[in-house]
């Protein structure tokens, strides 16, 4: 329930959940660099969708079935508090092991696990809590946490991680 709220909390991406429920965005406008920085944070929050044909859709229904957050499970993983301000990312921990545990933690809750995502939507998703989402796509790939077809076309979270 957090992230919903906090993904809609600014009112620029709000105006844009709005036109996306409404059916009112022109895909042209999906490239500028400040809807497509809103348009990760909806994805990645789940309120927005992208169909295989390119468009994108909203489900009211992720309302009903959010939970309000657990207080122990809210937000990241203690360990790795000190590599976030403010809901971002400010470093990429250099200690394999920290790192491996921050990729789990983001896979985890960026992606879910029933779908194929493209290059382009790992991108959105990764850029609402860091910059260098190459960095992160990379290192998911390498981990074992993101499995990218063969051809490129698409990206998809394996379940099974193994520690």
């Amino acid at each position: 329930m957090d992230q919903l709220l906090a993904a809609l909390a600014d009112p620029e991406r709000l105006k844009l959940y709005a036109r996306i429920v409404l059916q009112a965005l022109p895909p042209r406008e999906e490239d500028a660099p400040t809807v497509r920085k809103h348009l990760g944070r909806l994805i990645s929050a789940g309120l927005v969708e992208r169909r295989p044909d390119g468009s994108l859709t909203a489900d009211a229904s992720v309302f009903r079935r959010a939970r309000p957050a657990e207080p122990a499970a809210a937000g990241v993983p203690r360990r790795l508090t000190g590599f976030f301000a403010h809901g971002r990312l400010t470093s990429i921990p250099v200690r394999p092991v920290v790192r491996r545990e921050l990729l789990e933690h983001l896979t985890e809750t960026l992606f879910a696990a029933e779908r194929s995502y493209t290059e382009r939507e790992v991108n959105e998703a990764f850029r609402t809590v860091h910059d260098d989402t190459s960095a992160l796509r990379r290192y998911c790939v390498e981990n074992g946490l993101l499995v990218r077809e063969r051809d490129g076309s698409s990206y998809r979270r394996v379940t099974a991680v193994s520690g």
